[in-house]
């Protein structure tokens, strides 16, 4: 089963990829794990928006437990995010 953005809805923990506003058009993703949820609709057709534990808000483009099916192998690179101490609740 493949994600179609917007239509599973993120929890607090889950693991995604989000895009950030300023990188829509490079369609950079960057990976972490959902804070907040903002988006209060069950189904966005754009992605839903969240915050990340970091801080950044986004919408989901995709979540890391599938990943692996929803990639295309020109997809460009992404910024990844290890939580230290200070961020974990």
């Amino acid at each position: 089963m493949t994600y179609e953005i917007g239509s599973r809805y993120p929890k607090s923990g889950d693991k995604v990829r989000v895009a950030e506003k300023k990188n829509y058009d490079s369609g950079q993703l960057t990976e972490g794990v959902v804070r907040d949820v903002l988006t209060s609709k069950k189904f966005h057709p754009r992605g839903h928006k969240v915050r990340l534990i970091n801080g950044i808000i986004g919408r989901v483009q995709v979540f890391a437990d599938q990943e692996k099916t929803n990639l295309k192998t020109n997809d460009p690179p992404t910024v990844s995010y290890t939580p230290n101490e200070n961020d974990l609740v």
